[in-house]
Parts: structure tokens; sequence; C-alpha cells
């Protein structure tokens, strides 16, 4: 009986810290690249608390432009599956900005 493990190139290793004030302890996580591109929060080692996170160019500035190009977003699961709705003031100032194109381009104020 042959035992394969798959192999996977370790990208980076992030570290982050338990938001809880109590806590603050120090968490060291290892990523691939596929698991770079889902990544979307850890969980404390002391206190197990899971923490929503996300990779900043700081975090993997050689393989940022990369990632990027794969679009982050896009693989990341829906952990709330609910889409926020854009606030008041962001909807009157999509109104405001794509009025004030449309004058622009016909020339009418």
């Amino acid at each position: 009986m042959k035992i394969t493990i798959p192999r996977e190139l370790l990208l980076v290793e992030i570290e982050r810290r338990c938001f809880d004030r109590e806590c603050n302890t120090r968490t060291r996580i290892g990523l691939t690249k596929e698991e770079a591109r889902a990544y979307c929060g850890f969980e404390c080692e002391r206190c197990g608390r899971k923490w929503k996170d996300v990779l900043t160019e700081r975090d993997v500035p050689e393989w940022w432009e990369g990632l990027s190009i794969t679009d982050l977003h896009a693989i990341r699961e829906d952990a709330d599956a609910v889409q926020d709705e854009p606030g008041e003031v962001v909807k009157r100032m999509s109104e405001d900005f794509r009025r004030l194109q449309r004058e622009g381009e016909t020339g009418e104020e």
C-alpha cells in the first residue's frame, strides 16, 4: 500500500494578533497560493475565536500582482451570504455623478 501526500509550495507565512484586547495572542499562518486566494480570516490559537481578515499587499508584496489578477475577492466565499446595500449617501453621490457625466457629455447645464 502506497501513501501519497500531495505537496504544495508554501507561498507565505503571515502573522496576526487576536483582536480581543485581553487575549492579543500572536498567530502565525502558513498559506499556499490557493489558500492565499481564499483567505478571509483566522482562528486565534489561544482563545479559539474566529476573526475576519484579508491579505494586503504588505503581507505578500512579491505575489500581490499575481493574486490580484486572479481576483482574490471573486474566489472568496461570502460568509454572510448577503450583500450590503449601499448607504443613502453613496446612492445620492452615485446619482449626482451620473447626472454630471450626462450633462458633460451633452453639454447641458
